[in-house]
Formats: structure tokens, C-alpha cells, sequence
């Protein structure tokens, strides 16, 4: 049987069920506080968040928050001993944090001071990093700034996708949260503070962060591509309709004709029927794309569907 132990966990996203998945094989909290489902889709029918059809699924006790003065309350009345979020969402202001005899941990999916903010995993895909970590460390008034508690690394093989790597480094969260969480509470852990002087900060990223330039080197275009996607998303440019691309693969040159080797940067080739495409340092295929007002497709399919938007007749 579960531990239910006395914590109010805070999380928002795919990340916080990973973790939540592995602290739950051991323990069970009080309560989960997530952010409201948003409008989504033509009709904007409001499409609950991920974090709480989970614990529904999971029968957890689950609060959708929208303010702080209407669950303040309910606060005092379980009366945890300490809050933890991962991947939450929202700053949770001091007058909240005081409510916590113990204070809020945060499980960071990066090797703190390091990329703080918003987009921890993504930053570390796109700088090309050759590893990850968790870190949980007790937040202050600041933004992913007190005293860390544990720190652990995650190898990468440099191939890992946003996805992959929000999954892989949630589990770990999950199961650090699960091996200290109770010497936390029977007070025989340390703090180290944070490093200011390394501290690094990701940013808030929009559409325009995905743009794809053609003069780019293959292996932006790689480190954009694992990033970005799903959110915000990568693409460029076709006859003016946004295109959006995947995945991609590199081609060794020795292997290719001496035709495609001479088409420029920018230029679409065919090769063993898939659809290739010239960059400023390599010759890639595109793996999977999707073209403005379709759906997403193989390159193979998109080529056999829309040559014309790639190829003139003569070609």
C-alpha cells in the first residue's frame, strides 16, 4: 500500500506526470494543484490539463487552480508539511510558500545554476549539451534560485528529441523525489546554495524561434529540429506556405551522384524516392513534413503529393 505522505504537489505538463508516475510506486500526496485547461481546437472547447485527467485517472485528490485566494483554505485546512512542483507553470508567490512548514521543493530538469527559467530541456538540446541532469533544491522569492538539495546527471547521445528527453528526465525526477523525500521531512538532508556566479537563464520562446534558414549548418538545423518540436514547432518557407519539417537525416556525400552534389543551397532533390533537400555545410532527406493546410506526412508522401510545389515540369 501507498505512503501517503504530507505533500501538496504542483504541476502543470507532461514532465509533472513522468514524475508523478514514479513517486507514485511508493508514496501517494495529499493533494495536486494544477493550472486550468485551456481553450483548444475551432470550437475553443475547453480541453482539460494533462496533470489533472492523470490524477482523475489515478483517483488523486486534484484541484484545477485559477487564484491563490481560492484554495488558501484548503491549504490550511490539510496542513502539508511541504509542496513540490515540477513543471508547474506559474510562480508561487511567498505568502503561499509560508504556508509550508518545510518549504517547496522543485524538481528542475537541469544541472542548476544552469539554465534556469522557462526552457531548461530545450536549451539543453539546442547548446548540444553531452548531458542532463534533475536538480530539487527549495525554492525562494526568486526564479529557480535557493539552495539545492540533490543533484543527479542524465548521459545523452545527442539524438534525443524534446520529448524523449522531458520523459526520461521526469522519471529520474521522479525517483530522486522518491529515494530523499522522506529523510527531507525527518530533517537529515543539507542545503548547498547555488553558485551565482554560473547561473545561466533560458528564455520564452514564440513561432519565430522555429524559423529554418537554408544558409544554416546541418547541425542547427539537427539541434532546432530535436528542440522545438512539438512547441513551437520548426519550418521555412514553400511558394509562400509555411513548411514545416520533423525530422531529418543526414546523407554521406560519397554516396551521393554527381548531379545532386552540385545543386545549391536551397535546392530539392530525389533520392531513392525520398525527398532531399540542399543545406550550407550537408544534403539531408526529410523525413517527416507538413506542408501550410495538410496534414503532417513522410517525405515520401508529401513528394508523391506535391512535387509540383517543389519540382517545375521540365524537372
Amino acid at each position: 500500500m501507498k505512503k501517503i505522505l504530507p505533500i501538496i504537489f504542483f504541476g502543470s505538463s507532461n514532465f509533472s506526470i513522468y514524475v508523478l508516475k514514479k513517486f507514485l510506486k511508493k508514496y501517494k500526496p495529499l493533494l495536486v494543484i494544477t493550472l486550468k485547461g485551456k481553450p483548444k481546437g475551432r470550437g475553443l472547447k475547453i480541453e482539460p490539463n494533462p496533470v489533472y485527467s492523470y490524477c482523475l485517472k489515478e483517483k488523486l485528490n486534484v484541484i484545477e487552480f485559477e487564484n491563490w485566494e481560492e484554495i488558501i483554505e484548503d491549504f490550511k485546512n490539510i496542513k502539508p508539511l511541504v509542496g513540490v512542483i515540477a513543471s508547474f507553470g506559474k510562480i508561487i508567490p511567498k505568502e503561499i510558500i509560508d504556508l509550508f512548514p518545510k518549504g517547496i521543493l522543485n524538481i528542475h530538469p537541469s544541472l542548476l545554476p544552469k539554465y534556469r527559467g522557462p526552457n531548461p530541456i530545450r536549451e539543453t538540446i539546442l547548446q548540444g549539451d553531452k548531458e542532463a541532469g534533475i536538480t530539487i533544491f527549495l525554492i525562494d522569492e526568486l526564479i529557480d534560485h535557493g539552495p539545492i538539495i540533490t543533484q543527479e546527471t542524465l548521459p545523452l547521445t545527442g539524438k534525443e528529441n524534446f520529448n524523449q528527453l522531458e520523459e526520461n528526465l521526469g522519471k529520474l525526477g521522479g525517483k530522486i523525489l522518491s529515494n530523499i523525500i522522506e529523510d527531507y521531512l525527518n530533517n537529515k538532508l543539507n542545503t548547498i546554495p547555488q553558485d551565482e556566479t554560473k547561473a545561466t537563464y533560458t528564455k520564452k520562446l514564440t513561432k519565430e524561434d522555429g524559423i529554418l534558414d537554408l544558409n544554416d549548418s546541418y547541425q542547427n538545423w539537427d539541434r532546432k529540429i530535436r528542440a522545438l518540436n512539438p512547441w513551437p514547432g520548426t519550418f521555412t518557407y514553400l511558394k509562400g506556405k509555411i513548411f514545416k519539417i520533423f525530422e531529418i537525416e543526414k546523407i554521406n556525400e560519397k554516396s551521393l551522384p554527381p548531379k545532386i552534389l552540385k545543386t545549391k543551397i536551397g535546392d530539392f532533390f530525389i533520392l531513392n524516392n525520398d525527398l532531399g533537400l540542399r543545406l550550407n555545410d550537408a544534403f539531408i532527406i526529410l523525413k517527416e513534413v507538413q506542408i501550410e493546410g495538410r496534414k503532417r506526412m513522410s517525405g515520401r508522401e508529401f513528394l508523391n503529393g506535391f512535387r509540383n510545389l517543389i519540382f517545375s515540369e521540365k524537372s
